[in-house]
């Protein structure tokens, strides 16, 4: 038990200094806020053991290991944007501002009555008080369980449209969607969004069963589906650090409003054929012909830009 905390601690300063030295300062702190909660989380459950009719350190145990992962799942969503922006918003299936802020305002919602709940059912002892702050934690969880939802469907249909969808890699880019860090940080990525989600399915079963139920009495579990789980996602997320990742071009991903204007092509000189690849490569020829158009899912083809349009989009 110890350990956990002392685990979650340990990571805190990592993750200042990684996005002191890679400019995220916003994504650390918001990482680093969770694994606070985290730590004092496990201090409060360490701290219960031994007064285990203490409500002060039974709600510092709740909120902490409640809100911690909420933080970091915030982080999380912040990142696909940024995804998209490196193999480009022609490949969107959504607009990311919109998307980033249903995404923050389900996050928001989720803390609010997460903490509120917390409180309520842990500081106060008239019953039906206290079926209603579990009732308002329920509602928090099943929120952020929805938006882990629409997380992993906006990823998913990213990557159906990834493999789908012919449109021209932005060259600019290429250092980043060619590097072998980027295609690790992505699966980190993938495992990270799984555990997260998993770990919260499991502390929703456990609360709506109740604080003195089977299974929210049963220690291992608890330490297996939660601490395990949050402690190798956040340990995935500061080894695979996503601006790291993206290196120089983490300003420039940043969610912007896209242009309306339709992506312009230059003409081809003729008998310039368009160069085409198996996958998204870059290379000094893909830089002197703009022309040249490619899907990662699909080689050998060239798209006409009035195949897809911008406007058309989500």
């Amino acid at each position: 038990m110890p350990s956990y905390s002392l685990f979650f601690t340990i990571l805190i300063p990592i993750a200042l200094a990684l996005g002191v030295k890679y400019k995220s300062p916003g994504f650390a702190t918001v990482i680093a806020t969770g694994l606070t909660l985290e730590a004092v989380g496990y201090i409060g459950r360490l701290l219960l053991r031994n007064n285990q009719n203490n409500p002060f350190y039974f709600a510092v145990f709740l909120t902490g290991t409640t809100l911690g992962p909420t933080c970091i799942c915030g982080a999380m969503f912040s990142i696909v944007p940024r995804i998209v922006a490196i193999y480009g918003e022609e490949y969107r299936s959504w607009r990311p501002i919109w998307y980033l802020l249903l995404l923050s305002a389900l996050t928001i919602a989720s803390l609010a009555l997460e903490l509120a709940g917390s409180v309520v059912s842990t500081t106060q002892e008239a019953p039906t008080v206290v079926e209603a702050g579990i009732r308002l934690l329920v509602v928090g969880l099943a929120i952020q369980l929805v938006a882990l939802a629409i997380f992993a469907l906006h990823a998913t249909l990213f990557t159906i449209t990834l493999r789908t969808r012919q449109h021209k890699l932005d060259p600019k880019f290429a250092p980043v969607y060619t590097s072998t860090l980027f295609k690790i940080s992505l699966a980190a990525f993938i495992v990270a969004t799984a555990l997260i989600l998993l770990r919260t399915i499991f502390r929703t079963i456990q609360i709506v069963e109740g604080f003195q139920s089977s299974i929210a009495q049963a220690e291992t579990h608890f330490l297996l589906l939660d601490g395990v789980v949050m402690l190798i996602t956040s340990v995935l997320f500061l080894a695979c650090f996503p601006a790291r990742a993206l290196g120089e071009y983490w300003p420039d991903t940043s969610v912007r409003r896209p242009s309306p204007k339709p992506l312009q092509l230059t003409h081809q000189t003729p008998g310039q054929l368009p160069v085409t690849r198996p996958s998204p490569t870059y290379s000094a020829i893909g830089m002197k012909s703009p022309m040249s158009t490619y899907s990662p899912g699909k080689a050998g083809y060239w798209a006409s830009p009035s195949l897809v349009e911008n406007d058309v989009l989500w």
